[in-house]
C-alpha cells in the first residue's frame, strides 16, 4: 500500500472511532473481557467441546459419558448466550457489522461501478448484470 493510501486509511480510522456503532461495539467487547463469569464459562465450553469431540469420535466411547458432556456442553453455551454481556455484545457487534458492510459497498462502488447496485440503467457501456 503506497503512503497516500495509508494516509487516508489513518485519518479514516481516526474519523470512524467517533462512530456510535464503533463506540458501543468498544464498550461492549470491553464489558465481555471484563466478565469474569462469562470468561470462565467461555473456557470450561472450549475444553468441554474439544473433549466431547474426541469422545465422538472413539469407537469405544460411553454413549452415558458423550451425553453427560453434550448437556454441560449445551448448558453452558445457553449460559453464554443468554447472559447480559453476550447479549449487549452480539448486538453492537451487528451494527458494527452493518456498518462495515455499508463501507464496503462504498468502496466496491469505486472499484466495480457498474455493479447492480450502483446501475443507471443505461446498459450501453455495461457488460456486467445480465
Amino acid at each position: 500500500m503506497d503512503n497516500y493510501l495509508k494516509t487516508l486509511l489513518d485519518n479514516f480510522g481516526e474519523a470512524i472511532k467517533d462512530n456510535e456503532a464503533v463506540v458501543e461495539y468498544t464498550k461492549a467487547r470491553e464489558a465481555y473481557m471484563k466478565d469474569a463469569d462469562i470468561s470462565c464459562a467461555v473456557s470450561e465450553y472450549n475444553v468441554q467441546r474439544m473433549l466431547l469431540e474426541e469422545q465422538q469420535l472413539n469407537p469405544e466411547a460411553d454413549a452415558n459419558l458423550i451425553e453427560s458432556m453434550e448437556q454441560r456442553v449445551n448448558e453452558l453455551y445457553e449460559k453464554i448466550i443468554n447472559s447480559d454481556t453476550m447479549k449487549a455484545l452480539t448486538v453492537a457487534e451487528n451494527k458494527l457489522n452493518a456498518l462495515l458492510a455499508e463501507i464496503n459497498k462504498v468502496i466496491m462502488s469505486y472499484i466495480v461501478p457498474e455493479s447492480e447496485e450502483n446501475c443507471g440503467g443505461d446498459c450501453s457501456h455495461c457488460h456486467g448484470c445480465h
